[in-house]
C-alpha cells in the first residue's frame, strides 16, 4: 500500500510540481542561511564605513565624512576600497560557513542510507536527491575555490568520506563522499570525478569505492560505483573504469596507444613495467 501511494504521487503532475517547489525553497533557504555571516558582513561593514543605520557611532560618521561617505556629495575611493575589502571578507566568510552547513546537512541527511539497489519511488531515493542537490549547490559556489587545500578535505570529512593523511583533492566531484575511502597519499587530479551512486534502468545502486595508498587519479577520469583500487594505482586522465572494477596493486590504467594488446594489458594488471628494459 505504501509503494502505491509513493507510485501515484510520483506519477501525479500536480503532486511533482508540489514536490519541485517545496524542494526549491528549501534550497534557497539552505543558500540563504549560508548567507547570513555574509550579509551580516556586508551590513555592518557598510553602514559604518559609509555612516548610516543606527550602529553608526560618531567616530564611524566621521570617518565617513573623511572617506566621503553618505554625508558628503558622494563615497570617495577610501570607502569602495574598504566597501571591496569588507566584500571580500563577506566572500571568504561564505566558503568556509556555507562548507561546514551544507556538508553538515548532506551528512544529516544522508545518515542510515547504506550501500544497495533502490527503486526510483522509494523515501531512500528521495533523500538522495535532496542530499544530492545540496551537494550541488556546494559544488557550484564552494568548492570550486578551495581546492588542493585543508578546507575541501574538511568538507569531505565531514560529509562521511574516510581520508587518510597527505590527501590531495583538486576536484569537487566526489559523489555520495560518505561512501568514499581515500587511503594515505591519495592524489585525485583536476575535475576527476568519483561516484559512488549509478542511476540504471529506474534504480538506484549505491555503493562503496576505495582509491589505496599512494594512488593518483588522473584530470578528468571517471571512478564508477563498487571500483576498488588497490595501493600504488595510476587512473590515468579522462580514463572510464567499468562499474565494480578491481584494479589490483601497482596497476596502471590508462589509454595506451602503440603498444601489443598484451603488453597493454600486462601494464594495467601490474604485471609488466611502464618501460621495457627497466624493473619498475
Amino acid at each position: 500500500m505504501k509503494k502505491n501511494v509513493l507510485v501515484a504521487i510520483y506519477e501525479s503532475s500536480p503532486a511533482q510540481i508540489l514536490i519541485a517547489l517545496v524542494i526549491n525553497a528549501f534550497y534557497a533557504a539552505v543558500l540563504g542561511f549560508s548567507l547570513v555571516p555574509s550579509a551580516w558582513i556586508v551590513w555592518a561593514s557598510a553602514s559604518r564605513i559609509l555612516g548610516f543605520g543606527p550602529g553608526a557611532s560618531a567616530a564611524a560618521r566621521g570617518l565617513a565624512n573623511l572617506l566621503g561617505g553618505a554625508q558628503a556629495s558622494a563615497p570617495g575611493f577610501g570607502a569602495f576600497v574598504l566597501l571591496g575589502l569588507a566584500g571580500g571578507a563577506a566572500v571568504f566568510t561564505y566558503f568556509l560557513w556555507g562548507a561546514l552547513f551544507q556538508a553538515s546537512l548532506v551528512r544529516l541527511l544522508s545518515l542510515g542510507i547504506k550501500p544497495g539497489r533502490y527503486p526510483k519511488v522509494s523515501l531512500v531515493t528521495l533523500r538522495w536527491l535532496i542530499y544530492s542537490g545540496i551537494y550541488n549547490i556546494s559544488t557550484r559556489t564552494v568548492l570550486p575555490f578551495i581546492p588542493v587545500s585543508w578546507f575541501i578535505t574538511a568538507y569531505f570529512r565531514i560529509v562521511g568520506a574516510k581520508i587518510g593523511r597527505n590527501v590531495y583533492i583538486n576536484t569537487p566531484w566526489l559523489n555520495d563522499a560518505y561512501l568514499l575511502t581515500l587511503e594515505e597519499g591519495v592524489i585525485l587530479g583536476g575535475n576527476a570525478e568519483i561516484s559512488c551512486h549509478l542511476y540504471e534502468r529506474e534504480w538506484l545502486h549505491l555503493e562503496r569505492i576505495r582509491i589505496g595508498k599512494d594512488s593518483l587519479v588522473g584530470t578528468g577520469a571517471y571512478i564508477p560505483p563498487g571500483t576498488d583500487i588497490g595501493e600504488r594505482c595510476v587512473v590515468g586522465a579522462r580514463c572510464y573504469l567499468r562499474k565494480g572494477t578491481n584494479l589490483p596493486d601497482g596497476s596502471v590504467y590508462t589509454v595506451i596507444a602503440g603498444l601489443p594488446a598484451r603488453r597493454a594489458f600486462g601494464i594495467e594488471k601490474g604485471r609488466a613495467p611502464l618501460r621495457e628494459g627497466r624493473g619498475e
